[in-house]
């Protein structure tokens, strides 16, 4: 079995999605029997650059480096890399500001590796969601960088039922985990940061709650604030700006 990537047309002036014209095939598995059994591309990614693009494949532990040709909006496999150690389930990614770096959330080793990025990726650091106490199972889920500064990496945890916080090295792109927050639920599957950095939304699927928190906007690290919601089984969230 394989999995595959869709490139679905957009039409930017009436909103509408065309059919799919071009489909890309990705194969292999690895050594996870429930999760690994085949590909499972779980994310695609531009660059800033709108260069290329990098999919994230659970199944068979690789990232697959494709060229994004912009015109036609197809895509050139380029490279495949291999996670930095089997089993990892790579789930997220998220490139940094200067596009120097890539962010790769590890499912199911609930881990966050780092890679130079260009011109091809190079792991530099892998780095546990959890604290090192904690034993119990647990899913790495969403990972994002704070959206003004730069200079912070969130990454949830669904077991753990955390947010972890990391600072980042600008300069060389390494991580320093300098919290973890109880998310006030259980499953944080997805969240989100809102645009001017101040708050973090988190989506507690097992527990049909959203809960706001604060950014403190030196530190990166947050706080709960009285705001939450009830939502059914919420899995992703996105804002929009008007």
């Amino acid at each position: 079995m394989s999995g595959t990537i869709a490139v679905l047309p957009f039409d930017s002036e009436n909103g509408h999605i065309q059919p799919t014209d071009g489909v890309y095939q990705q194969n292999g598995s690895s050594i996870d029997l429930e999760s690994q059994t085949s590909s499972h591309p779980h994310c695609i990614l531009l660059d800033k650059k709108e260069e290329n693009a990098i999919s994230a494949d659970l199944g068979s532990d690789e990232l697959y480096v494709y060229r994004f040709l912009p015109t036609s909006g197809a895509l050139k496999k380029l490279y495949v890399t291999k996670s930095v150690q089997a089993g990892d389930g790579p789930r997220h990614l998220i490139f940094s500001e200067d596009d120097n770096y890539v962010y790769v959330m590890n499912e199911l080793t609930s881990s966050i590796t780092v890679f130079k990025y260009y011109p091809s990726l190079r792991a530099i650091q892998t780095i546990s969601t959890l604290p090192p106490n904690f034993t119990s199972i647990n899913y790495a889920a969403e990972l994002l960088l704070h959206p003004v500064s730069g200079k912070f990496l969130y990454a949830s945890n669904r077991g753990h039922d955390s947010i972890a916080v990391f600072q980042v090295d600008k300069t060389t792109g390494l991580l320093t985990i300098i919290q973890h927050i109880n998310v006030q639920g259980r499953t944080p599957r997805n969240f989100n940061i809102l645009p001017n950095g101040m708050h973090l939304i988190v989506a507690n699927q097992d527990s049909d709650n959203l809960v706001v928190f604060s950014i403190d906007q030196t530190t990166g690290m947050l706080t709960k604030t009285d705001v939450s919601a009830r939502v059914s089984k919420p899995t992703c969230i996105k804002f929009l700006i008007p």
